[in-house]
C-alpha cells in the first residue's frame, strides 16, 4: 500500500487502483481497468492541482473516475464547498461504463463537486467557448482519434484563462502526438510547453520522464497559455 501513500486522500480511489476493479450501475463489475490513469499521471494531477489551485477544471473522458476522484478530492481538499467546480464530459458513461465514474464519486463523498455532462465533447465545448466559460486546468482523455483530439485542444485552449493549464494524456500515441505538433509549431507564442518532472515520482519516475520528454514519448504533456490564442487570418501556417 505503500506505492498508494500519496493518493490517501482518497480511499475509494486507492481501492481502485490497488484492486484493479471498478463498480457500476446494477453492481456491474469491470476487471483491468485499461482505461484508468496511471498511478504516476495522478500523482501528478494532485501534485498539480494543490500548487496552481485551480477554482475550475475539465477532462474530457470520464470511464471509471480515476482522474475525477483526483480533481473533485483535491478541489474539496483546498477549502471549497461543493459547487460542480469539475466538469466531465463523457457521451459513453452510462452505456459503456455503466455509470462507474459517477458512482465513485458518489461514493467518495464528492459529488457535490462534479458536473457531469454525458454529451458529445465537439459538441459542448463549443457551447462553453460561446458561453465565456473559463477553465484553470483541462485534462483531455476521450477519444484518441486524430480529428477529436485537434477539436478539443482547439477549443480547450481557448477555455483555459490567462496562466490556464492543459494536459494531454497518452501522447505518445500517434494520432495524439501529431496533434501536439501542431500546437508546438503553430501556437508556441501562446503557448508554454510545461516540464511536469516536479509534479513526477521521484527518483527514476523524474528521471525516466525527462528521457521520455527529450524524445517525445511521454505519457503526458502540458501547455500554459500565456497569451491569446486566436491567431491572424493569414498567420503563416507551419508544416507539422
Amino acid at each position: 500500500m505503500t506505492e498508494f501513500k500519496e493518493l490517501s486522500f482518497c480511499p475509494e480511489l486507492v481501492e481502485m487502483l490497488r484492486s484493479r476493479r471498478a463498480v457500476g450501475r446494477a453492481g456491474k463489475v469491470y476487471d483491468g481497468l485499461p482505461a484508468v490513469s496511471t498511478l504516476n499521471n495522478l500523482i501528478c494531477l494532485r501534485r498539480m492541482m494543490l500548487e496552481i489551485k485551480p477554482s475550475k477544471t475539465m477532462e474530457v473522458g470520464l470511464s471509471f473516475g480515476g482522474s475525477c476522484l483526483v480533481f473533485t478530492c483535491s478541489h474539496r481538499d483546498l477549502g471549497r464547498s461543493p459547487a460542480g467546480q469539475h466538469v466531465a464530459l463523457d457521451p459513453f458513461e452510462s452505456s459503456v461504463w455503466q455509470d462507474c465514474g459517477v458512482m465513485a464519486a458518489e461514493r467518495a463523498g464528492v459529488r457535490g463537486y462534479l458536473d457531469f455532462r454525458p454529451v458529445f465533447s465537439s459538441l459542448e465545448l463549443p457551447k462553453l467557448v460561446s458561453d465565456g466559460a473559463r477553465c484553470d486546468l483541462i485534462y483531455i482523455d476521450g477519444s484518441h482519434l486524430f480529428e477529436d483530439v485537434f477539436v478539443d485542444a482547439y477549443f480547450a485552449v481557448r477555455l483555459l484563462s490567462d496562466g490556464g493549464v492543459v494536459i494531454f494524456d497518452d501522447s505518445s500515441t500517434p494520432q495524439v502526438a501529431k496533434v501536439l505538433r501542431f500546437l508546438r509549431k503553430n501556437l508556441n507564442t501562446s503557448l508554454a510547453e510545461l516540464d511536469l518532472s516536479p509534479y513526477r515520482i521521484s527518483g527514476r519516475g523524474r528521471l525516466t520522464y525527462r528521457l521520455a520528454r527529450f524524445a517525445r514519448r511521454n505519457q503526458m504533456t502540458a501547455f500554459r497559455r500565456n497569451s491569446d490564442v486566436e491567431r491572424e487570418w493569414n498567420a503563416p501556417f507551419c508544416s507539422f
